[in-house]
């Protein structure tokens, strides 16, 4: 008797184990496209009249960023993969209006408003995989 009730809870605990399994799982690796904020994930510590104007750990783009991040809408925080940090540095040099908040910010140590991308890519983890970026 202890065989036959020991088997169903084996083998209910591998299909449970299982199915927890799959779930984590990332559900595909097709690029989505996604439009957020781009900070700089290599400083944590802005200048102080950064500081108060952007959230912990997002400190704005400047002229020495070599990594960057996106925050998206829903405030969850996505680090550039190291082949992806030079396409938004190509993309902020394409960008006039990017540029421009990029020098203000270099001169002035202000910020006047966040640089907003629209990305196309894959996520893993807590790290982005660029396929496109595109600043206005």
């Amino acid at each position: 008797m202890i065989r036959k009730t020991v088997a169903p809870i084996f083998f209910g605990l591998v299909s449970l184990t299982s199915a927890a399994f799959a779930q984590t799982q990332p559900t595909g690796s097709e690029p989505h496209a996604w439009t957020g904020t781009l900070y700089d994930n290599g400083r944590t510590n802005c200048s102080t009249e950064v500081g108060h104007a952007s959230a912990p750990g997002t400190c704005p783009v400047s002229i020495c960023t070599t990594q960057f991040g996106i925050k998206l809408p829903d405030g969850k925080l996505y680090k550039f993969d190291d082949g992806s940090n030079p396409k938004a540095t190509d993309a902020l040099r394409q960008s006039k209006r990017a540029s421009r908040t990029v020098y203000d910010y270099w001169k002035s140590g202000k910020i006047s408003k966040p640089i907003t991308a629209r990305i196309t890519g894959t996520i893993t983890s807590d790290t982005f995989n660029l396929e496109t970026i595109k600043i206005d």
